[in-house]
């Protein structure tokens, strides 16, 4: 329970100053200081509180920076007394003397800065705030041996600098109450650090860190977590080494035990149920999204009010308690744990005294990771699906903007280096409340919106990458995955950032583009209606999207040459060099050794021998398939729709032995164009594994609910076999520039009902 306040303060009026000082403009804060000591109480810290930036604001010129922070420190600070010194909380060298400074420079004022570096904590014992970030000047080592000071540091930014930390580096108690950290892109591993310095036994207090750039692996990220265990509530670990075996542990030791998943909202947003205690360890546990009549009803207002207050039983139990697991209402604001915000907080703190915004909500104990940033590293998308499957909703920050998508199907050879198709095709429905229940800012790849993945292979200009994504793998992905991602999938989601956005498309990024932001347009008047039938009721309604950022790739050429016109590249067995034909596709388990046709390794000699008679029968290709039941195994020996599968121990996830009913379709064909291509697939048996439930977009696309399939045989559907066919039946459409299409439909909107008036960027990304 908080203290009471004393009588004086209690009756005291607020000082009339306190109210102002704030709208004051910074060009006035000298001369405030000047007026009287009540005024400089007041303006002294803000003037003090971030000299190098109130000093550029105040109309420094760059070319100017080394001279002034030499006169800075000599002469100005020197003389100044203690108390004075106390006010200066944090020193930014981010964009300050980051270049040469020109006729007015000289030897001395250029080693001021790295002179006076290692004494900055004695010379400002109140310095809380340290932002290096790639300075070409500071070495930061000099901080590790620098005497110890009356103030620990709270924020150090040192992403990008040039010198290599020693593993003890932060043992000094300077970097003892250190809440953010940021030592991304800097020379050498932190594997040996984590054993001696970067743990909680020297950095208790940390929550926020950033490690980007740092070639960490999966066994380096492993000891990572295990150290800090759920002390930190932001993690960027982008830009590294990772793989798909790194992510069970992020899961493991680093989020909330206590899962935000719940029945409570079932009306409006559907329910996971688990029908058994099964799955497998490459999908997760086997769950279901169980609909209501109206998780699927556009009219439904209710679903975009918050959820209801936490209401305690015991009137001294006014918090939430470690146990008790409430997701956040979707209102209040996602916490940012970038470096100006966290400095803008703790500058803050600073002024009013109130300690309650950094120094209490970041530090609570056990809470575990809510920001995860995993850009740029080599997952793949079963890997990210089963990190959101497992992550029992705690996530409420979450980036990675590529994965691959890894079909079992696609093989590499001949002169194919690599074909790679990145992007989410089928995860949409993953990010509803139902599963992502906290999730209310996202940064992924353009794909889970507008359906069309990233193709990439050595030889294949991106012109032709570029029509073969928006041609054929677009078709294939729209009948196997028909849900993308739209804004009332999750209006708890207030910010959604696109990446790897072509410069240039043929249409369907554009249409799919355009489209979004016109249902962003009718979640807009979808919420004002709900805020006008709701008004009468104290419900709060939720904002729906309100930031919507498109991150676009370099222009490209369309007169780029589409093809090799070298002697030495045969286009057709650099694109596929399989066999185009099922018969050879399938094949080739004659020579399998190790005598597995699906999840399991129980089939027998009988069982490979009788599905080698039936090799004969799968010659024609599946457009060749046009009526009649299939005569190929599974079909040939079983009338009913399902067969059952066996998933041995060591590929369960509970590491239990059990058995599943698969279905495979009644093997005719049928109205949905999706399962007749399944069908045809689950003949092959190097497609018959990868059990799994059946998603949302599986029902979508024809699959009955609450069944079981092979995921392999439903993911093969997304890359056609013949790729080099595919990519020279593509459309011939010309190119249209993605940015400007964009702008002129945000123009033809405009003072209209379909205008979306929340925050739209457009940024061109130099990679």
């Amino acid at each position: 329970m908080e203290i009471l306040p004393s009588y004086e303060e209690a009756v005291a009026s607020p000082d009339w100053l306190d109210l102002v000082a704030t709208y004051v403009p910074i060009a006035d804060w000298p001369r405030c200081c000047l007026v009287n000591k009540r005024f400089y109480r007041q303006f002294g810290p803000r003037l003090w509180q971030d000299p190098l930036l109130i000093v550029r604001r105040l109309g420094l010129h760059p070319n100017d920076d080394l001279a002034w922070y030499r006169r800075f420190i000599n002469k100005h600070v020197k003389p100044a007394r203690l108390k004075t010194r106390f006010y200066v909380r944090s020193l930014d060298f981010r964009k300050f003397a980051v270049r040469a400074s020109g006729l007015y420079s000289s030897e001395a004022s250029e080693r001021a800065i790295s002179e006076s570096f290692k004494n900055l904590p004695q010379i400002f014992p109140g310095l809380i705030c340290l932002l290096v970030d790639g300075h070409p000047e500071l070495d930061p080592g000099s901080l590790a041996t620098a005497a110890s000071s009356s103030q620990s540091l709270q924020l150090l930014d040192l992403a990008r600098c040039r010198h290599e930390l020693s593993t003890k580096f932060f043992n000094p108690a300077l970097f003892r109450d250190l809440v953010f950290l940021d030592i991304s892109f800097i020379p050498g591993s932190i594997r040996s650090a984590t054993q001696t310095s970067l743990n909680p036994r020297c950095l208790p207090e940390l929550r926020v860190l950033k490690a980007q750039g740092r070639e960490v692996d999966n066994a380096t990220a492993s000891l990572l977590l295990q150290t800090f265990g759920r002390q930190l509530w932001s993690l960027d670990l982008s830009y590294n080494k990772l793989g798909d075996d790194i992510l069970d542990d992020i899961v493991e030791y680093s989020i909330s035990h206590f899962t935000f998943h719940t029945d409570a909202y079932f009306e409006k947003e559907g329910k996971l149920v688990l029908p058994k205690n099964i799955g497998t360890r490459k999908y997760g546990p086997f769950e279901f999204i169980e609909e209501s009549r109206n998780s699927h009803n556009s009219q439904f207002l209710e679903k975009y009010l918050v959820d209801s207050p936490f209401y305690s039983h015991r009137a001294d139990h006014t918090e939430l308690q470690e146990w008790q697991a409430v997701r956040p209402d979707g209102l209040v604001a996602v916490r940012r744990d970038d470096a100006d915000m966290m400095k803008g907080l703790l500058l803050d703190e600073a002024i009013t005294g109130n300690y309650s915004t950094v120094h209490d909500q970041p530090r609570l104990g056990s809470s575990g990771l809510t920001h995860l940033c995993l850009n740029g590293n080599k997952f793949t998308t079963t890997g990210i699906e089963r990190l959101i499957r497992t992550s029992r909703g705690r996530l409420e920050h979450f980036e990675c903007d590529s994965c691959l998508y890894d079909p079992t199907h696609i093989r590499s050879g001949g002169n194919l280096k690599e074909l790679k198709v990145q992007g989410f095709l089928g995860s949409a429905p993953l990010f509803r409340p139902a599963i992502s229940s906290a999730l209310r800012s996202l940064r992924i790849h353009h794909s889970l919106v507008t359906q069309v993945p990233s193709v990439s292979a050595d030889g294949l200009s991106r012109t032709t990458a570029a029509r073969l994504a928006e041609g054929k793998l677009y078709k294939n992905i729209r009948r196997s995955y028909p849900l993308a991602l739209v804004p009332d999938t999750n209006p708890r989601i207030t910010s959604l950032t696109l990446t790897n956005i072509p410069a240039r498309s043929t249409g369907p990024i554009i249409e799919q583009l355009t489209q979004f932001l016109q249902l962003a347009s009718v979640q807009q008047k979808a919420i004002r209606d709900a805020r006008a039938v709701f008004s009468g009721r104290s419900s709060s309604v939720l904002r729906g999207l309100r930031h919507i950022r498109l991150e676009l790739e370099p222009d490209f050429s369309e007169t780029t040459d589409a093809i090799s016109t070298s002697d030495e590249v045969d286009f057709d067995r650099l694109l596929d060099p399989a066999d185009d034909d099922f018969a050879h596709d399938t094949s080739s388990f004659f020579d399998d050794d190790d005598g597995s046709f699906g999840v399991t390794s129980r089939s027998t000699a009988g069982d490979k021998f009788r599905q080698a008679k039936q090799v004969g029968a799968l010659t024609e290709e599946y457009t060749h398939w046009t009526s009649g039941r299939l005569k190929s195994f599974p079909y040939s020996d079983v009338d009913s729709e399902y067969i059952t599968q066996h998933i041995d121990a060591a590929q369960s996830w509970t590491g239990n032995f059990y058995s599943v009913p698969v279905w495979i379709g009644p093997g005719v064909i049928g109205p949905h164009a999706a399962v007749n291509e399944y069908m045809w697939n689950v003949q092959d048996p190097k497609l018959r594994k990868d059990v799994g439930p059946a998603t949302p977009n599986h029902v979508a696309a024809g699959v009955p609910p609450f069944s079981y399939i092979f995921h392999a045989a439903w993911d093969a559907m997304a890359v056609p076999k013949n790729v080099a066919q595919a990519a020279r039946s593509s459309s011939s459409v010309p190119f249209r520039d993605v940015a400007t299409a964009i702008k002129e439909y945000r123009l033809r909107t405009r003072g209209t009902e379909d205008h979306w008036d929340g925050k739209l960027e457009l940024v061109r990304t130099s990679r």
